[in-house]
């Protein structure tokens, strides 16, 4: 059975979707898919996607092309912010309703077939309920990367001796130096970051990050699901409107730090009080249990698991 992933990514609007659709992509060839990633994206993800069969492509201008790639495939899914609700709704016909549409913030009114809102708030949204679509929303949802599914213990330090900072995909260096900076005025800690100025964006390379690092200061896409996933104790910073949900609800539940938008005049004096909070063990330990506790690394198992139900793919493992 074929599967048609689409989506979007690179180092000017981030690395969230195109992580979540590989999570996909790592799912179906574990249960013995073959699932293909089309992305509108530009060479910044090479080393991102660990030998996964993808092709660069503006589909959203030549829709012709997935057009083609669709008449051979048994379902679609589409990760999109940018891809305009006709697209969807010619999709949707041209593959009898089999398509998948992620969504983080009810962006458009999706046809037939199955709106999936992998976040934290997600069932809190206000979707209206239409005949013909399967809503999947919520925590239990929340894709990862294969390398988050099973993963070692965390060891929540006394002290904090490492700290992470990611800002997400985008080309946010300078930022990241500023802080760092300014940091090490006041901290006697080691820096570690994630970015495309780095290149790290393997999943193995950021896990292993995250497993060292006593707290980690982080935007608020798809890197926070890891973190939690992890249980880091984090500070979050709002970089996009779209996130600003996600972090109102990753505070409400205890987990974060969230000290609002980067454009703030008092962000760097806003991160020292957030890192002197975060100097509690017991602060940092709650934190641990609360992430660990809300996001489990089963949400990509979860949804095969709907699509056999549905008998859009064959039984799974």
């Amino acid at each position: 059975m074929k599967i048609i992933i689409l989506t979007e990514g690179g180092k000017n609007i981030g690395f969230g979707h195109i992580a979540r659709c590989h999570s996909l992509y790592q799912a179906f060839r574990e249960n013995g898919y073959s699932p293909e990633l089309i992305i509108f994206s530009d060479n910044s993800i090479e080393g991102l996607l660990d030998h996964a069969q993808y092709q660069i492509v503006n589909w959203l201008k030549k829709p012709h092309i997935v057009f083609q790639l669709l008449k051979s495939a048994t379902m679609a899914i589409i990760d999109s912010y940018l891809a305009k609700k006709s697209l969807y709704y010619k999709i949707s016909e041209i593959m009898n309703g089999r398509v998948v549409a992620i969504d983080d913030y009810n962006r458009v009114e999706y046809p037939a077939g199955i709106v999936l809102n992998p976040s934290l708030y997600g069932n809190r949204l206000h979707y209206s309920k239409r005949e013909g679509v399967t809503y999947l929303l919520g925590k239990d949802y929340i894709l990862l990367r294969r390398a988050f599914w099973n993963i070692p213990k965390k060891h929540i330090n006394r002290k904090i001796r490492n700290i992470l900072i990611t800002f997400g995909g985008t080309n946010r260096h300078r930022l990241i130096n500023t802080v760092t900076h300014f940091l090490k005025e006041e901290f006697n800690c080691n820096f570690y970051t994630i970015g495309p100025q780095k290149n790290i964006h393997d999943a193995h390379g950021t896990l292993n990050l995250m497993l060292k690092a006593d707290i980690c200061i982080s935007g608020g896409g798809q890197t926070i699901h890891e973190l939690a996933r992890v249980g880091v104790p984090t500070i979050g910073i709002c970089f996009a409107e779209n996130q600003r949900y996600s972090l109102q609800e990753w505070r409400d539940r205890g987990f974060i730090e969230y000290i609002g938008w980067h454009k703030n005049k008092k962000l760097l004096s806003d991160l020292s009080k957030g890192i002197k909070k975060l100097k509690s063990h017991k602060k940092r330990c709650q934190q641990h249990k609360i992430g660990k506790a809300l996001v489990d690394g089963k949400g990509a198992m979860r949804l095969l698991k709907v699509l056999a139900n549905k008998r859009w793919i064959g039984n799974i493992g």
